[in-house]
């Protein structure tokens, strides 16, 4: 399959990119910095808010899937008004050159910062797709607008699948997360004392473009539990006793529910991080 991905020089695209080639895909690479190595891809040098050049690589590409994670990756790293402008422009620009040049099928990166723990406490878990949306910044604002725009282009033909990433985080920077985490779980309640290896995020990816056929519309993608305490604990301890509770928290399950991703297309992740070292997670 020719595998058109945005971002590709980011903390989830260079997994991405590699994970998709290394499965014999054809994959075309773009950002506005090139990648932090080679491999077995191409390499374009695109703004992805300048939709002449998006229709150009994804005409180059050949593309008849893409993989959209180019966009400022949090708030505060530009003015707000950059971070959510930029973020929705390159977004419709996708989607529109998508839906124009005949691609089949769009991954978007959403967030799970649409649910807005960091400002409040959720309404009931294991947190579905379900869940009010809540956003507390630009960012996740413009993650919103982009899911929005995703359903809209859905009456052109186009499938878009919005993956709302939980606390993706490269697998040296992990050891380190889970050490905080355990010093202070009450601090990390707004990640759901979840946090989702990279190389994770990228197998999501490339089920979700191998699956034969998957709905569109929004699907968690986490990691597990990194801590050891039972996590109905955890939240009965962070959230209240008044938190439903649809569901029992158990094993190493994280608390923001991935069924939805794992019927459509069989995604469970296969990195479980507790106390600085990785396991499989089966």
């Amino acid at each position: 399959m020719n595998v058109l991905v945005t971002g590709a020089s980011g903390r989830i695209g260079r997994y991405v990119v590699q994970e998709l080639a290394q499965a014999g895909h054809d994959v075309v690479a773009v950002d506005i910095v090139p990648p932090p190595q080679k491999g077995a891809w191409r390499f374009l040098l695109v703004d992805l808010t300048d939709a002449g050049q998006v229709y150009q690589a994804l005409a180059w590409a050949k593309a008849e899937a893409v993989v959209h994670l180019g966009a400022w990756a949090n708030a505060g790293r530009v003015p707000n008004t950059r971070t959510y402008g930029e973020n929705v422009q390159s977004t419709f620009n996708v989607f529109q050159a998508s839906a124009g040049l005949g691609v089949r099928r769009v991954i978007f990166a959403s967030s799970a910062q649409v649910y807005g723990l960091s400002a409040h406490p959720p309404l009931y878990l294991p947190l579905d797709e379900e869940h009010p949306l809540r956003p507390t910044n630009c960012y996740a604002l413009s993650k919103m607008a982009g899911e929005q725009a995703a359903e809209y282009f859905g009456q052109f033909g186009l499938t878009v699948l919005s993956f709302r990433f939980m606390g993706v985080r490269v697998p040296e920077e992990l050891a380190a997360e889970v050490e905080r985490i355990s010093r202070d779980p009450q601090g990390d309640a707004r990640l759901l004392w979840t946090r989702t290896d990279a190389r994770d995020a990228a197998l999501a990816c490339r089920l979700a473009l191998e699956a034969p056929q998957v709905p569109a519309g929004p699907y968690n993608i986490t990691g597990g539990l990194v801590l050891q305490e039972d996590a109905t604990a955890l939240a009965r301890r962070c959230f209240g006793e008044q938190l439903e509770l649809r569901e029992e928290l158990t094993g190493s399950l994280s608390p923001l529910s991935c069924a939805k991703a794992q019927q459509a297309f069989g995604y469970r992740p296969r990195f479980l991080w507790r106390e600085g070292h990785s396991f499989p997670l089966e």
